[in-house]
């Protein structure tokens, strides 16, 4: 993430934006690639710019996206939006957290690994995403927090490898 991008994100957190416009307006980017196109471009006059925004965004981040267009940044706006969930979910004592697979975890299992984060990190609750990777052939990886717990049958096998290579 560039450091452009987590100090847009900090003067974004500290305005007074709903939450709610936030994520419209992050919406509003992902669903609409031509309109990025249109703020991005150089060749499309500022006052354009501020059109654009003023038609579509919800007026409490306008300011904000104008600022953004005038800078010549909106190239970085999903890092922008990254980093200010990042800052939210801190502020809210919540982890994200990503558990990849071979396959999903079940109910029970999801909710120890949710009360393992919690204890672990001292969060109120982690949100979890779950991305399946094959090639694990067994177990999980857990990464949270800046940090990673291999459970994986893949990565004990290099471990074992390791040991042994060592010796």
């Amino acid at each position: 993430m560039t450091t452009a991008a987590v100090n847009y994100a900090k003067v974004l957190y500290e305005l007074p934006v709903p939450e709610e416009a936030v994520n419209e307006s992050e919406r509003l980017l992902q669903e609409n690639p031509e309109l990025i196109r249109c703020l991005e471009n150089p060749l499309i006059a500022f006052e354009a710019m501020e059109d654009i925004i003023d038609r579509i965004f919800p007026k409490e981040i306008r300011s904000f996206l104008k600022v953004v267009c005038r800078h010549k940044k909106m190239g970085v706006w999903k890092e922008i939006f990254r980093a200010y969930r990042s800052m939210s979910m801190r502020d809210k004592k919540i982890l994200e957290a990503e558990i990849i697979c071979v396959t999903p975890p079940q109910k029970e299992q999801l909710e120890g690994i949710q009360t393992f984060l919690c204890r672990e990190f001292h969060v109120k609750t982690a949100e979890i995403r779950i991305t399946e990777d094959k090639s694990l052939i067994g177990g999980f990886i857990l990464r949270a927090g800046g940090k990673e717990f291999d459970w994986s049958l893949r990565g004990r096998y290099f471990r074992l490898r390791q040991k042994l290579t060592r010796r």
